[in-house]
């Protein structure tokens, strides 16, 4: 019979202090981008609702909507409609979301400019997919 054993649970790092904190509230970080404007939330959720039943189209468009209500989109979101652009093989929106990734002057990130890269090497266009990689998505 073979025996396993487990580790030891990890300590929390919180300090003592925290332990007055309500316990469901504790792991809660909002995004900056929710301390600035609450309607960013909602929006993000509604885009995601959209995406998840396939309707690509209405979640990009809601990428305009929410600029104009001033909670733009932030990385997080720019990523998830990329990746859903890659799953249901639409590239032509996933490069008009690109421009406007470009558009909004958002410091991209590892995730993003890999699903960039991604994208562009999914639909066959290997020069664009270099760039990405080579110049930072530009």
């Amino acid at each position: 019979m073979i025996t396993l054993s487990l580790p030891s649970p990890a300590q929390p790092l919180l300090p003592s202090s925290s332990k007055t904190l309500n316990p469901s509230r504790q792991n809660i970080i909002p995004s900056s981008d929710s301390r600035k404007n609450p309607n960013f939330e909602p929006f993000k959720n509604s885009l995601i609702r959209q995406l998840d039943v396939g309707h690509l189209r209405h979640a990009i468009s809601n990428l305009d909507l929410m600029t104009q209500q001033n909670a733009p989109p932030d990385l997080t979101t720019y990523s998830i409609i990329l990746k859903s652009c890659i799953r249901f093989r639409n590239f032509q929106l996933g490069k008009l979301v690109h421009r406007k990734l470009i558009q909004s002057r958002l410091e991209l990130d590892s995730v993003v400019l890999n699903t960039l890269i991604s994208l562009y090497s999914k639909c066959g266009d290997v020069d664009t997919a270099r760039s990405v990689f080579r110049g930072n998505g530009k």
